[in-house]
């Protein structure tokens, strides 16, 4: 195994509420502690920040900054598998971002980022189970992107061929141009869907075992079930090495229907992830028919499930797990407290003083926040 992802010392200017603070943060668990409203998501927020160039809560990087501030900075001390570094990110509106690594400036966001050193759960994660199928993909393109070399490249390069081929079928059944405008863009989309839908498949089978395993383990019974729903769903049966002439072969007998629909009916942009439990003699969908707590249990042990894969790739990510203690139940959060507590680095964030004291028997180190305040 590579090894593990720490952050030891995050320092923060500008973020929503916070004008200025820093945090030591030791190895294991650290719980951020305080009433709603006091910073805590911020903090997690800057972190994720400072590893990956983004922010896990909006689109839009000129929220994060603090009202009345002209930009936001964020230093992070990081360890990872290949040694430690000092990582800088500032952003101002209408400047963009200023990236830096041990003093020195890097150009491109991709060069900069240290994929799959966090993984993050926010309560808006339930939608990797109870939401729409691309909030499936983009939960498992996020792993691959992380932990799979040139995954990002082919999955933008499809989704920019399949932008032009769309774009394409709507002339021709607008009448504003022919069916040769379409072909040309049946190749990339082949070969790069191919490399998208064939590394979907691989992670979705390496993930099995150790999504059931966690299910059961944090208290969601045994057979949990995962598996990639592909699109064309014939796909599945199609051989590894056959896949890109399949998705070329598909276009090409759909050619009228897609015209009529001025779309691509059918490739890795309508694949969804199966996630269910196998019950008596069948499979319970759980993304339709789980229970609030069944569902939030899923998506912990998938969340579990993509630790454990990067960990075998690229180092075991840091864990943040943001006010997720105070909606299981006592059973459920012993056992998640007990799994994360003391592997590597996991940091949680809680308004429950019956929570954080839980995660403190277990060792962590409980940080207080009130109001733009940092105590241990």
């Amino acid at each position: 195994m590579p090894g593990a992802w720490v952050a030891t010392r995050l320092d923060v200017s500008d973020v929503r509420s916070w004008a200025r603070v820093s945090v030591d943060l030791p190895e294991g668990g650290v719980v951020l502690s305080g009433p709603n409203g006091a910073g805590k998501t911020s903090l997690v927020e800057a972190l994720v920040l400072a590893c990956l160039g983004v922010s896990c809560r909006t689109s839009r990087e000129a929220e994060t900054i603090r009202t009345g501030a002209p930009a936001l900075h964020v230093g992070l001390d990081l360890r990872g598998p290949e040694g430690a570094e000092r990582r800088e990110i500032g952003f101002a509106p209408r400047q963009g971002r200023r990236l830096s690594r041990d003093g020195e400036p890097v150009r491109g966001l991709a060069d900069w980022r240290a994929d799959g050193s966090v993984l993050v759960f926010l309560p808006e994660e339930l939608r990797a189970v109870k939401g729409p199928p691309a909030a499936r993909r983009r939960h498992l393109d996020r792993l691959l992107e992380a932990a799979t070399p040139g995954y990002a490249d082919d999955l933008a390069a499809y989704g920019a061929a399949l932008a032009q081929r769309n774009a394409a079928l709507r002339n021709v059944r607008a009448g504003r141009a022919g069916l040769d405008t379409v072909a040309p863009w049946d190749e990339p989309i082949a070969a790069h869907g191919a490399r998208v839908a064939l590394a979907r498949r691989a992670a979705a089978h390496d993930l099995r075992e150790p999504f059931a395993e966690w299910l059961e383990a944090l208290g969601g019974g045994p057979g949990g079930l995962i598996g990639l729903e592909s699109s064309p769903a014939g796909l599945a049966d199609v051989m590894d090495a056959e896949v890109e002439q399949a998705l070329r072969d598909r276009m090409a007998t759909s050619r009228d229907r897609e015209v009529a629909a001025a779309m691509t009916l059918a490739g890795p942009h309508r694949d969804d992830v199966f996630i269910g439990q196998q019950r008596g003699d069948g499979a319970v969908d759980l993304r339709k028919v789980g229970s609030q707590g069944e569902q939030r249990t899923a998506v912990l042990a998938l969340l579990m499930a993509h630790r454990a894969h990067l960990g075998a790739r690229t180092g075991l990510p840091i864990l943040v797990l943001d006010d997720v203690l105070s909606e299981l139940d006592p059973d459920r959060r012993g056992r998640l407290l007990d799994a994360v507590v003391g592997e590597g680095q996991c940091i949680l964030t809680t308004a429950d003083p019956g929570a954080a004291q839980a995660a403190a028997e277990r060792g962590a180190r409980v940080l207080g926040v009130r109001e733009g305040l940092l105590a241990a």
